[in-house]
């Protein structure tokens, strides 16, 4: 885990003294949290799937561990998907099929 810092135009990276061990670092922050989040993470609230994008604005909608159950989601227009995650059950090929079936209908 590293944050860039930004000192007098130039960007100092400074990696997070957890960041050799996963273990303690999870620890660590997830002491008195509801989930792990690092201290300089901020974290935003998703908006509904209908809200129109503002003008001048690029859209990415993230979305995770899909696992073949796409039939539900309700997709909002963005400008880049991001897939996060395992996209499959099983690794099948037809889980593969289904899955580019179904981001072919959003393009």
């Amino acid at each position: 885990m590293a944050h860039g810092i930004p000192s007098q135009g130039k960007v100092t990276i400074t990696v997070d003294e957890y960041s050799s061990n996963p273990t303690q670092a999870f620890t660590h922050y997830n002491i008195n949290q509801s989930r792990f989040q690092p201290p300089h993470v901020h974290m935003v609230d998703p908006i509904p799937y209908d809200t129109p994008k503002p003008a001048g604005h690029t859209r990415f909608v993230c979305i995770s561990d899909t696992h073949s159950r796409t039939d539900g989601i309700q997709m909002p227009y963005g400008d880049i998907l991001l897939h996060t995650g395992d996209f499959t059950e099983l690794g099948l090929p037809s889980e593969v099929k289904k899955f580019n079936d179904w981001l072919a209908i959003r393009t």
